[in-house]
């Protein structure tokens, strides 16, 4: 007997996918009934990877005409195939239909009457359930709160605030034996009305009845994934003092990026648990997981013709730029020389740079039978599938030729130094670096062009990342760019055959907005010993 999931605010499914790999003697424990996801991308995203699990819960091999989808260059024909997928293998196909739902909870056009009867039939009477995920985090963001220009408090007319309500209306109507809820390091800090948003929901979740009245919900005891209570109170119920006790920090649980999220672990109040943490691992840095991908150039696609500042805006004019190999390697060529006769920059790269220049930008899928990780590393079996016989999502991002002369710079000095410039640093080798914006010399994003370091894990891969590449610029020099879908997509630990839909910039957002599998998996390990 598998247990049933329901994933709500699924996204691409990071955290189904980590629960979905938890084995008990070789064998699947929890079964991923339910994924809802209003998105239409990521509802795609979900469809694929849930008909993927299909096979892997019958205990079938995966069908070649999977790979053969994934290994499509071309965006369009690549949707022809899936869909021709679930056509050809159609008993999967819609098992993972029904699987994955796209439904926005708390629109008018899925009523609550409509949502709980799509729940109670994919559990089919089950009692005992896991309930996972988590409301939208934008509006508890830090950077989405800095960006309106709050301090600590939240947009009240933003409904995402509240999405929340929908997660514990939920848990109220459908009494999950357990519930792993998720959100952003922010939410330890938003308030409403000067009134700590945590410690609301904290309260909401404790006091479910009386939230929901007549829903004879049970109460549940909320435990962090990190440290054990303080203490307990008099009804038995665990105490934090430290709202951070439920912070985890993924990169001490082998997640190579350094991703702080609120994660919440709810136990059913007739369940008997001794608060078990999870199992603290050795760093693991950027370089180990992305340094045998296929190397790749960036794409080029303008420069910044004409420019003036008017009333405080940065008005330009641009002209393209061809994209072929020639004009690339003559333009950072170019640059190169430039950098490196600038003050303790000549060490940096030498004239081998030229021989070492890449003519492919990459491509939705690269043909290689090289390693692209190290057999020797820890997550191997976990990223790596052999039947690919390649890399999918693997392609460069075009940028202005003015990005490629910071980044090139930037990873020239990281490379000599083993830290990246902040803005107030480039004015010490050229005036022609800093960037046309108004916060460059005020201090603010200090850091706004960022190379990753390779011998530590990476930053938090945001979905930021969607909109431009300049947090997360290569450590490469000779690539001069910024990550891809499959780099970032490594830093979550999602598995090299986990196709991300849709565009490049869609899929970029997907990556940056899931919750690691490998760190999911582990938090399954934990639910399971408690069932």
């Amino acid at each position: 007997m598998r247990i049933p999931v329901i994933d709500l605010f699924a996204g691409p499914g990071g955290l189904a996918e980590g629960f979905s790999t938890v084995l008990e003697n070789g064998r699947p424990v929890f079964d991923i009934k339910l994924s809802i996801e209003k998105e239409d991308i990521e509802h795609k995203t979900l469809t694929l990877r849930s008909f993927y699990r299909q096979f892997i819960k019958a205990g079938k091999t995966i069908p070649e005409d999977y790979y053969n989808a994934l290994r499509e260059t071309d965006i369009k024909t690549r949707e022809a195939k899936i869909a021709s997928l679930y056509e050809k293998y159609m008993k999967e196909g819609n098992a993972a239909k029904l699987e994955a739902q796209k439904i926005e909870l708390g629109h008018r056009d899925f009523p609550n009457k409509l949502v709980d009867k799509t729940i109670r039939n994919a559990l089919n009477l089950d009692k005992n359930w896991v309930l996972i995920g988590g409301p939208p985090c934008q509006a508890y963001s830090l950077v989405g709160r800095s960006r309106r220009q709050w301090k600590e408090n939240v947009d009240q007319d933003d409904d995402r605030v509240f999405l929340y309500r929908q997660y514990l209306r939920i848990i109220a109507v459908h009494h999950p034996t357990v519930f792993v809820m998720e959100n952003v390091k922010g939410m330890l800090s938003a308030k409403v009305d000067d009134v700590r948003i945590f410690k609301w929901i904290k309260n909401d979740l404790t006091n479910l009845d009386i939230l929901f009245p007549g829903k004879k919900a049970p109460k549940y005891k909320l435990y962090s994934f990190v440290k054990a209570p303080d203490y307990y109170n008099s009804k038995g119920f665990p105490v934090y003092e430290n709202d951070k006790d439920f912070l985890i920090k993924s990169e001490k649980y082998g997640i190579p990026q350094k991703r702080h999220r609120v994660i919440l672990l709810g136990v059913r109040e007739d369940l008997n648990y001794i608060s078990n943490s999870l199992e603290e691992k050795s760093a693991v840095d950027l370089k180990s997981v992305i340094d045998l991908m296929p190397r790749i150039r960036s794409s080029i696609g303008r420069y910044i013709k004409e420019s003036e500042i008017t009333n405080g805006k940065v008005k330009r004019k641009y002209e393209k730029i061809n994209n072929d190999n020639f004009t690339w390697r003559e333009l950072i060529e170019k640059h190169r020389r430039e950098i490196i006769s600038w003050n303790g920059l000549s060490n940096g790269m030498s004239d081998s740079f030229l021989r070492s220049i890449l003519v492919s930008s990459g491509a939705e899928y690269i043909k290689t039978k090289k390693l692209t990780l190290t057999k020797k590393h820890f997550l191997y079996n976990w990223l790596i599938d052999p039947r690919l016989n390649g890399v999918i999502n693997h392609q460069s991002r075009s940028h202005l030729l003015e990005d490629l002369k910071r980044y090139l710079f930037l990873s020239i000095y990281t490379q000599i130094y083993s830290n990246f410039p902040r803005l107030h640093d480039y004015d010490k080798y050229s005036d022609k670096i800093l960037p046309e914006h108004q916060s460059a010399t005020t201090g603010k994003f200090n850091d706004r062009f960022r190379v990753q370091l390779p011998d530590q894990p990476a930053t938090t891969i945001t979905s930021h990342i969607s909109k431009d590449g300049h947090y997360y610029i290569h450590y490469d020099p000779s690539q001069c760019r910024s990550f891809t879908v499959r780099e970032a997509a490594r830093l979550q630990t999602f598995p090299d055959n986990y196709l991300f839909c849709g565009a490049r910039t869609q899929q970029f957002h997907q990556v940056g907005n899931a919750v690691p599998p490998y760190l999911a998996m582990q938090i399954g390990h934990i639910v399971k010993n408690i069932l």
